[in-house]
């Protein structure tokens, strides 16, 4: 990881907190730290991710204390959270008394739909980046078909998916076990 300013670093979590929005933020987070400002690599990325992700509460709390304790150590902790959570605490707040006041008109409806499907869209190339970086072994696309299958297809737990898969993708990725791994950044053959 690479060291940067505690400025920087609150200026960094601000920015996601005001512009990103839904589940969508821990792609938008990726996009930023590793692809536009390469603070972090991928593989120092998606290892964290996938814990904060496994933890309790919202992967984007779990990532910015992840990421700013791994930045700049506790400081950096207290100061991601409060950068990540405070503006879009502050916008739900202002939202909400503004929607219990006035209720929703047929226009915003229609500009919510809109921004949905750019959110999907922007998730949707996010994800796929951050899949072929994350597949570097034949057992990490096992991992990856078999939950999809359990949890996209099959509408399976989501708990027991994780529980089983983890268990899983441990045994597959056990030290001294030989896994061919492909180098970050190069596609397989």
């Amino acid at each position: 990881m690479r060291q940067i300013s505690m400025r920087a670093l609150a200026r960094m979590f601000g920015w996601i907190g005001v512009t990103s929005v839904g589940g969508g933020r821990s792609a938008y987070v990726y996009e930023i730290l590793v692809e536009r400002k390469a603070w972090l690599t991928a593989d120092e990325f998606l290892p964290g991710l996938a814990m904060c992700q496994l933890l309790p509460g919202p992967t984007i709390a779990n990532l910015a204390v992840y990421l700013g304790n791994g930045l700049k150590g506790f400081p950096g902790a207290a100061l991601g959270l409060l950068a990540v959570l405070l503006p879009g605490a502050s916008a739900i707040l202002v939202l909400g008394v503004l929607y219990f006041s006035y209720g929703v008109g047929p226009g915003l409806d229609a500009a919510l739909v809109g921004m949905g499907a750019a959110v999907a869209g922007f998730l949707c190339v996010t994800v796929g980046r951050m899949g072929l970086r994350a597949m570097r072994s034949q057992g990490a696309f096992l991992i990856a078909g078999v939950t999809f299958a359990a949890v996209g297809l099959l509408r399976l737990n989501t708990v027991l998916v994780i529980l089983l898969v983890g268990s899983l993708s441990l045994w597959l990725n056990r030290p001294g076990r030989g896994v061919e791994r492909v180098p970050s950044g190069e596609r397989r053959r």
